[in-house]
């Protein structure tokens, strides 16, 4: 390959990374205009993975690239991503996002490798670099100016223990790739993933443990201060922020590697912010945003320390 192709294709790579960390960015403020209007946070999960999952299957029936293989090799692993990766990052998410702001709710998601990194140490006896200690204790700083721990007013605790449990389920995704093979394509990895995903979601809402309201009559479903309907909103959901996210995603890691495209990937907490404030007027804090900026450079300077991690499970 020449260099003029190679930088041609590592060009098209981050330029597709980019498109995928914007996209899943605005899945906070899609579901949040449709939990504002009466939806539950598990009704928005449901339609969300149900919607991209049926698109996703579609075009593996078509491509067929070894979904059997891949089941046979790793369905332990496929299954735990489904219920952790898919169903747990996002039923926590988007109840974060009923008591926080969505930048707010998504910087504490990115805690999550943070939490790996002391796992590992913990557990399995593998002391990080300095380099990642570094990391972590920036992003901890971080951490404690976003949740701002001082104050007496604070941000809702339900939403931060909703915050932490999408962190929680986010770094166990990353300890269930680390043990599973590498053989399963990231295209198969999301389309079982949230096949799984959707089923794990819908038979807990039958049996009542999670709250499914998707309100056909709902209105006020605002974005931009327009009242676009739940249709439209959910639609955006599906398409935009599951269905084109994912596959850019998988598009840029296959250019760029899992390392520069999960590092491209934090973009997804800026553009979530700018979003938030263009479609739903949410302006964080300066301090706020202060410490969104520390929890970025703290997961960036983790990620670079040692070998490449598998690419964060984005929301």
């Amino acid at each position: 390959m020449t260099t003029s192709s190679t930088l041609d294709r590592t060009g098209a790579g981050l330029l597709l990374a980019l498109v995928s960390a914007v996209t899943f960015g605005l899945s906070g403020p899609f579901a949040k205009a449709l939990t504002d209007a009466g939806w539950s946070a598990s009704g928005a999960v449901l339609v969300r993975l149900g919607g991209a999952a049926a698109i996703l299957l579609v075009i593996l029936a078509v491509r067929r690239p070894g979904v059997l293989a891949a089941v046979r090799a790793d369905g332990p692993a496929l299954v735990l991503y489904g219920v952790l990766a898919m169903a747990g990052v996002q039923v926590a998410f988007f109840n974060a996002l009923q008591y926080l702001p969505v930048a707010v709710a998504l910087l504490l998601e990115y805690i999550g490798p943070v939490l790996v990194i002391g796992w590992v140490w913990l557990v399995r006896r593998q002391p990080p670099s300095r380099r990642t200690v570094l990391g972590a204790v920036v992003a901890l700083f971080g951490l404690t100016l976003v949740v701002q721990l001082w104050s007496g007013i604070g941000l809702s605790t339900p939403g931060l223990l909703w915050g932490f449990a999408a962190a929680v389920c986010q770094a166990s995704y990353f300890l269930i790739a680390d043990r599973a093979g590498a053989s399963t394509p990231p295209l198969v990895l999301a389309g079982v993933g949230m096949t799984v995903g959707t089923v794990v979601v819908a038979l807990l809402g039958l049996v009542g443990v999670l709250p499914i309201v998707i309100d056909a009559a709902a209105t006020g479903v605002f974005l931009a201060g327009v009242d676009v309907g739940w249709p439209v909103a959910a639609t955006l959901l599906v398409v935009v922020a599951s269905v084109i996210a994912y596959l850019t995603g998988v598009a840029a890691i296959a250019r760029i590697g899992a390392a520069r495209g999960s590092l491209v990937a934090l973009l997804e907490v800026v553009a979530s912010a700018v979003a938030s404030w263009l479609l739903l007027g949410q302006v964080p804090a300066v301090i706020q945003l202060v410490g969104g900026a520390l929890i970025l450079v703290g997961v960036a300077l983790t990620s670079t320390a040692a070998r490449p991690d598998p690419t964060p499970a984005p929301v």
